[in-house]
């Protein structure tokens, strides 16, 4: 919680709570200072601070100004148009809303002027209509509506009901006379043995507002004595005597299951010792992992935030007694929410939290490229990002991607290949359960590296190994390499260097250590999931470099020859002239 504020509206107090997860949340507190269930009135993707000055709109009272670190957003106080009739509106239990009867609509109090007005009980979590089936001392079976609304005294008086049923007559013509907030019905004889339903239509003037009711046999329910058995009577309508349930009385009160004493069960009471993954985004997850004990007859898992508001139930996919698997539901709300194992005869036992958070987002991705062939490992920064469950392009978004690593900030993966015919691009999304959520950046496809020589010189005891790449876009690092040297058929692993690369084309350099000779047959290069063979040059240029320390002796001693041959000559031609002189 990062920010508050208070609003008394009548006799509720409303707060409007912001957070430091990117929330507005509002909580409607009655007159005995019980809250009703929280609303979410904004929600945002990432972890963005609201701001402690929340400020209400000084004009019109009906929006928020919720400051965060780069905007200010305008937030309506409540959304009461988007309820469409008049129990959607007052289910809602949101104080600003009204049900304006003239324009049969739902609005701001304020909104409604000059015409009668139907409002939200003064209680929390009170239904709007609720209903017990009673049969008193004569032996005459009764229905009682009781309506909770909030009227004026001119629309209580002309206050009506209608019970109505697919079967014959289900009400005596000869009733007490309905009077605000209740009626009732007395059943013909004799009452159905079998359920059925029954539509109450209650009318407040112009304004109807139909409730439909199970009519049951009350005796019906049965079972083990249980706290949950006696909820579950109550719940329709009935009484709770002597440990069981039955047709209910004056003297019986709603609340007596409160101090209900716990039978023994036919059940072993589950336990729960972990949830896997306890931190899920607000799109919940898919495949999780319940491990406990007596799990056995476990038939839902139930999660449900504070203040019991809005409980959701995941059937169970596969149960082995120890552990089951279900899916974690989506929310509205970020946060912490409890979670329970349902049993057969409606109870939930252990007391397990998983978290809810923001959902992941991409905000960036490299490298961006990759080649068509595909597995080129890719890394995507954000936030949330331990949240991802797999990876898609676009155009197959069938196709999700394993991934090989993930942390808040980072996630890893390799690229698919690329579809036929060739894509240029692909689009990136997050798989989180049922969602899929786009990244801001996207892969660029190339054409695959292309190998075009290698050479082999001995240095030392090691044999340097030099290959050429043709030049691309692909910005190929020397991490992403594996290179193996092949000598009489045995591999000698070859450790990259790096090395510059030039404009034109790409080297690469290796080093095989304590290697005799620099004779390699072939290299093998491994990138991606791809694997190829590049062979050495052909002999021809390995000849010629044999054969020019050869070539270079041979003119060596054909100068020196030549040269001493020159000599010799000159030598003989002195000694022929000197004869010449001395004749």
């Amino acid at each position: 919680m990062s920010s508050v504020l208070a609003v008394r509206l009548n006799n509720w107090m409303v707060f409007f709570i912001g957070t430091a997860d990117g929330q507005l949340i509002k909580l409607s507190v009655d007159r005995k200072y019980q809250p009703s269930c929280p609303q979410i009135l904004l929600r945002t993707s990432g972890d963005n601070k609201v701001f402690p000055k929340l400020q209400l709109d000084p004009v019109d009272q009906k929006h928020l100004y919720v400051p965060f670190k780069n905007q200010v957003q305008r937030v309506p106080v409540s959304n009461c148009r988007t309820y469409q009739n008049v129990k959607d509106c007052l289910s809602a239990q949101d104080p600003f809303c009204v049900w304006c009867v003239s324009e049969k609509s739902c609005s701001f109090k304020d909104d409604c002027r000059g015409s009668e007005r139907l409002s939200i009980p003064d209680e929390s979590k009170q239904e709007i209509v609720s209903h017990r089936f009673l049969k008193d001392s004569t032996g005459e079976m009764k229905i009682i509506i009781q309506s909770h609304l909030t009227i004026e005294k001119k629309v209580q008086s002309n206050f009506t009901c209608d019970f109505s049923t697919t079967s014959t007559q289900l009400c005596k013509k000869q009733g007490p006379k309905p009077q605000y907030p209740q009626c009732t019905c007395i059943l013909n004889d004799p009452i159905p043995a079998d359920d059925f339903d029954v539509t109450v239509t209650i009318r407040l003037g112009d304004t109807s507002l139909s409730e439909k009711i199970k009519m049951i046999n009350c005796s019906s329910i049965q079972g083990q004595p249980s706290f949950h058995l006696c909820q579950r009577c109550i719940r329709a309508g009935c009484g709770w005597r002597q440990n069981s349930c039955s047709w209910a009385s004056d003297a019986v009160s709603n609340d007596i299951c409160t101090n209900f004493e716990q039978f023994g069960r036919n059940f072993s009471e589950p336990e729960i010792f972990s949830v896997s993954p306890s931190v899920v985004s607000f799109y919940g997850r898919n495949q999780a992992v319940l491990s406990g004990r007596n799990l056995r007859d476990v038939t839902r898992v139930r999660i449900e935030a504070d203040l019991d508001c809005d409980p959701k139930e995941s059937p169970v996919l596969s149960n082995n007694g120890s552990s089951l698997t279900f899916h974690i539901p989506s929310t509205e709300a970020k946060g912490l929410v409890k979670v329970c194992v349902l049993l057969p005869d409606g109870s939930c036992h252990g007391n397990f939290t998983i978290t809810y958070q923001s959902s992941p987002i991409c905000t960036d991705i490299t490298p961006s490229s990759s080649w068509r062939s595909g597995g080129r490992k890719v890394t995507i920064s954000g936030t949330h990002l331990n949240l991802v469950e797999g990876i898609t392009h676009s155009p197959t978004l069938q196709e999700v991607m394993p991934l090989m690593s993930s942390s808040y900030q980072t996630l890893v993966y390799k690229t698919p290949a690329a579809k036929n015919p060739p894509v240029s691009s692909s689009n990136v999304f997050l798989k989180v359960a049922n969602k899929t959520l786009e990244c801001s950046k996207e892969i660029t496809y190339y054409p695959d590296p292309e190998f075009t020589s290698f050479t082999a010189v001995k240095e030392g005891k090691d044999v340097r190994i030099t290959i050429q790449k043709k030049a691309d876009k692909l910005q190929m690092t020397e991490a992403e390499l594996l290179v193996v040297g092949i000598q009489n058929e045995v591999e000698h692993p070859c450790i990259i260097i790096p090395e510059e690369i030039s404009n034109k084309t790409e080297t690469f350099i290796c080093e095989i250590k304590d290697l005799q000779s620099s004779d390699i047959d072939m290299i093998k290069i491994n990138y991606g999931e791809t694997s190829m063979n590049l062979p050495i040059l052909s002999s021809f240029p390995k000849v010629l470099l044999i054969l020019i320390p050869c070539v270079i002796a041979v003119l060596v001693f054909i100068c020196l020859r030549e040269k001493r041959n020159s000599r010799l000559r000159k030598t003989k031609s002195d000694h022929l002239e000197l004869e010449d002189t001395a004749e």
